[in-house]
């Protein structure tokens, strides 16, 4: 039976918080509602309702405990699901209420709130209704085995329903309004399709109501697909094919793409009729030029395959007559057991040339015709070892054969870093609340972060006597471990500040010893809490981030090593404070420097067998808008290494174990982002990633991206909001993770998002919208995973997300599950530190000048 209930607006609601009574409870009958043990309301809201919002007074006291969910469906709107557990049975009284406590606006609209509840007690409250859609028969037989499929979207929230051809199919869905959508059905080869007409488009779904929906078919449409698979080529195993699809009749390109050896490329929705023409580019390799006659292909309604192999190859040898022996010359640090493909590209004639890693003296079988060649040697990862190339990139080969290739190999950073798996591995922010387990379990994370101490930032004002936030970290991702019961191990890594310089006024900070005190002692507090969860199974029971922004802000100030600021005294301070017998060693200075080192030794005296890094930012240099500039980020990534070198960070008595490197946290298509010219294309999301790459090469460090957003860019199917701030969209999870539904065509992008002008101070930089910033970026694809050579670039883990950023969990940033279910399918195959690879660049010409 139906619970009636009055609701109303508590007094004194505003713009940003206010309150909801509900009161009067009875059946429709009239008869009291009797709870055994326990009362279900489902409701709306404009804001997250957490369990300590909802508060109950009763005339005859009754303890209640509330249990509380909320789910964002809209920019203003968020389901909310309470659970309000009574310790004992208890007869509600008409003058019984409940006062929900709202952070949001609670004065627009007030009624879709207030009469929203639906509530019951000892049994879930019914809140579905249902959808049934009359769904039309086949347009045509070929899809008769391909039924349409609709998708039912409540905000973040989606729905598949799979129809019947002829037949009505019923879905259940909770209360709401709906938008309603489909692709055309088609069959696997996409040679055949229809466009779905769905009436209505948008459907209100009530609490035991059937709304009616129908689906019928627009005009057949067919066409030619094809399949071209590239053999096993002889002499071109390291090649790459120039593959261009072309109309006979029109002269029109259908297609063009770049495939290797072993390959297979599927093209769809090619003309029904008509003949193909496949052209590849002749290769001219090793003084051996390959040309390629391919078939034509007569087009049909039907998938055609298509092998290229050797018999569709035709070789012409050169004449080699004043051609050179070019020596190669290799210094390798460390001898590896492993080939290494050395490449010089010319405009007429290319060369390849295997070698053992090894020091040693060798040439090229080939000889080399004289004249200019770029040269190519790809880093490489060993036994969990990056081992970096160091060569010209530009040879010219003489006439007189004087020339020779001069090569050195070094091993870099160690990608094996304790406590994470010997895998690039992923993990995200926690921010501590209950659906964070579910959401850490699904992703199959690695690793979760969170901020020590109470104030997230050192609490330089207090000598703590606990920390949550640590002990909590921890658990979760014990918990996380447990409920994933296949082995894998959750790294919690905790930010600690002792000298917090994210705020700005980086010389009083640096000078207020009081301050250093507090934040030492609380330090040791969190390492403490570490120490005490060792065990078999934990010997590394946590990581630690310590100091963002403390090196970006010094670096940016120019203050060098020697910059005096106090660290002996305050340092001691904390250890007695915690009781610590330890002997601050001499060499640790009153200065940047000393301080320093003195983190670095606290941090291996205390807590000894905690992993733990440094962080340093893009802007260290002074400025972040460099990366969409024309120039080589190596050369920003090489002045902030010679400043982390300068103050002996990794190169003291204590090294770290890793250096993390962020850029800014906050998802591009938002206000926090584009505002403060932070709103990136693949061009700028790749820039970064050579900017870790040569960091870490500098410092011979493993590296770890940190805070980086991983929102995807929505496209023309998704729905976006006129204001679409609330909606975290942004670029770097569809970068990093791969986005096959805008590839590499920035016309797949939602208008609403390409539309998005940027603040004029940063047009300059950005260009006027994120359409200009992306056709800059062309050419792109964004179709597979960027992460494939992350390892290969020093980058051993990856952690997504932050307090206002989209990264794993759902009650920050963009709920969906998108992240999640990326990083669960990246688990089934996670990459090894032996078997990273270099992939080739995305961008392959120079982008044109930006239009302000």
């Amino acid at each position: 039976m139906k619970v009636l209930y009055d609701a109303v607006v508590g007094a004194g609601a505003g713009q940003y918080y206010g309150t909801i009574v509900v009161s009067g409870l009875k059946y429709e009958d009239g008869t009291p509602v009797n709870v055994r043990q326990f009362l279900s309301m489902n409701f709306t809201s404009p804001a997250a309702v957490a369990d300590t919002d909802i508060n109950g007074t009763f005339m005859s006291w009754v303890q209640v405990t509330p249990h509380v969910g909320s789910t964002q469906i809209d920019t203003t709107t968020f389901s909310v699901s309470a659970q309000l557990d009574f310790a004992e049975a208890h007869t509600m009284d008409p003058r019984d209420q409940f006062t929900i406590g709202i952070n949001g606006d609670l004065t627009h609209n007030p009624d879709a709130y207030l009469n929203s509840f639906v509530i019951a007690a000892d049994a879930a409250p019914d809140v579905n209704g249902s959808v049934s859609v009359d769904c039309a028969a086949p347009p045509d037989s070929a899809l008769a085995g391909f039924p349409p499929v609709l998708t039912f979207s409540l905000g973040s929230q989606r729905s598949d329903l799979t129809l019947s051809y002829g037949k009505t199919t019923s879905v259940a869905l909770m209360q709401g309004a709906y938008s309603v959508s489909g692709n055309d059905i088609c069959t696997d080869d996409e040679t055949v399709s229809a466009p779905l007409i769905i009436a209505p488009t948008q459907v209100t779904v009530a609490p035991n109501q059937t709304a009616p929906v129908s689906v019928t078919f627009g005009p057949v449409q067919r066409y030619s697909a094809l399949d071209i698979a590239i053999g096993a080529l002889s002499g071109l195993a390291t090649e790459t094919l120039d593959v261009v699809v072309i109309d006979q009749a029109s002269g029109q390109t259908l297609a063009s793409f770049a495939a290797g050896i072993n390959s297979s490329t599927q093209l769809r929705k090619l003309p029904a009729s008509g003949t193909a023409l496949i052209q590849i580019g002749n290769i001219a390799l090793n003084n051996t030029k390959h040309s390629f006659s391919t078939p034509a292909v007569e087009l049909k309604n039907m998938l055609h395959e298509v092998l290229i192999d050797d018999s569709m190859v035709q070789t012409a040898p050169v004449d080699t007559t004043g051609y050179v022996r070019v020596p190669v010359n290799i210094t390798a640090e460390k001898t590896v057991a492993r080939q290494i493909t050395l490449r010089l590209s010319g405009e007429s004639m290319s060369y390849t040339q295997t070698v053992s890693v090894s020091t040693q003296k060798t040439a090229f079988s080939a000889p080399v015709k004289p004249g200019t060649y770029s040269v190519h040697a790809d880093d490489f990862v060993s036994g969990g070892t990056v081992f970096a190339m160091s060569v010209a990139n530009t040879l010219v080969v003489a006439v007189d054969g004087s020339t020779a290739l001069d090569l050195s190999i070094d091993a870099s950073a160690n990608l094996n870093v304790p406590g994470f798996p010997a895998f690039l591995s992923f993990g995200g922010c926690a921010d501590l609340t209950p659906g964070n387990q579910a959401d850490f379990v699904a992703a199959r994370a690695s690793s979760l972060f969170n901020y020590a101490g109470f104030d997230g930032a050192g609490d330089d004002n207090t000598y703590l006597t606990d920390d949550q936030s640590t002990r909590q970290a921890i658990q979760l991702a014990r918990n996380v471990e447990a409920a994933l019961d296949n082995g894998q191990t959750v790294l919690p890594v905790m930010i600690s500040y002792t000298c917090n310089l994210s705020l700005g006024n980086t010389p009083g900070m640096l000078a207020n010893a009081d301050q250093h005190a507090h934040s030492f002692a609380n330090f040791i507090l969190a390492l403490n809490l570490a120490n005490g969860t060792i065990d078999a199974a934990h010997p590394v029971p946590a990581g630690f981030i310590v100091n963002p922004d403390f090196l970006g802000a010094c670096q940016q100030a120019g203050f060098g090593a020697s910059y005096g600021m106090p660290v002996r005294a305050p340092l001691q301070t904390a250890l007695d404070h915690w009781s610590v017998k330890a002997v601050i060693p001499a060499t640790v200075t009153e200065d940047i420097r000393g301080y320093v080192e003195a983190v670095n030794w606290l941090v291996r005296t205390v807590a000894p067998k905690v992993v733990f890094g440094w962080q340093i930012n893009l802007w260290g240099v002074g400025y972040s808008e460099w990366i969409y500039q024309d120039n080589d980020p190596a050369t920003f990534a090489q002045q902030t290494a010679a400043y982390v070198q300068a103050l002996e960070v990794y190169s003291g008595p204590n090294p770290p174990d890793f250096l993390a490197i962020d850029r800014y946290e906050a998802d591009d298509f938002t206000q926090r982002a584009y505002v403060n010219g932070y709103c990136y294309s693949p061009r700028e999301w790749d820039r970064f990633f050579d900017f870790c790459k040569t960091v870490s090469r500098a410092l011979k460090v493993p590296v770890m991206p940190w805070q980086i957003p991983a929102s995807r860019t929505p496209a023309t199917t998704d729905e976006v909001y006129a204001d679409f701030d609330s909606q975290h969209w942004g670029s770097g999870g569809s970068y990093m993770l791969g986005d096959p539904a805008i590839g590499s065509d920035y016309h797949n992008i939602n208008p609403t998002i390409l539309a998005l002008e940027f603040p004029t101070p940063f047009q300059t930089y950005m260009g006027k919208t994120v359409e200009d910033l992306f056709a800059h970026a062309e050419p792109f694809d964004i179709s597979g995973p960027a992460y494939g050579d992350l390892p290969v670039r020093g980058i051993f883990a990856v952690l997504l997300g932050g307090g206002s950023t989209t990264g794993i969990i759902a009650t920050v940033g963009n709920p969906e599950p998108w992240v999640r279910d990326k990083l669960n399918a990246y688990m089934a195959a996670p990459i090894g530190f032996d078997s990273a690879s270099s992939r080739p660049r995305i961008h392959t010409k120079p982008r044109q000048p930006i239009k302000s």
